[in-house]
């Protein structure tokens, strides 16, 4: 007996540039080919350019406020403190 095998839902993570964008979205169509049942979510950083990317291409997103750490001025690390809180609150609700 042939085991099928199925996908319920999916996220994808990647973004701020196309090289990141583009790539991701390919594979999000060709899970969403073999898959069509299968849910699938993006998750990117609030104001870059995946949130207007990926809907465009047809699939929902998660906008999360994230930032870099910064190497040179430590102090202005507790921002990525802040904003880890605020994603790690953001994701849990979905």
């Amino acid at each position: 007996m042939e085991q099928t095998k199925t996908i319920s839902r999916v996220i994808i993570s990647g973004g701020g540039t196309g090289g990141h964008i583009f790539p991701a979205l390919s594979i999000a169509d060709a899970i969403r080919a073999k898959y069509p049942e299968a849910t699938i979510l993006f998750v990117g950083a609030e104001g870059r350019m995946e949130m207007t990317r990926v809907p465009a291409a047809g699939y929902n997103i998660i906008g999360l406020p994230v930032q870099g750490l910064q190497r040179t001025h430590i102090w202005r690390n507790v921002g990525v403190i802040k904003n880890y809180l605020l994603s790690l609150y953001k994701v849990r609700k979905t």
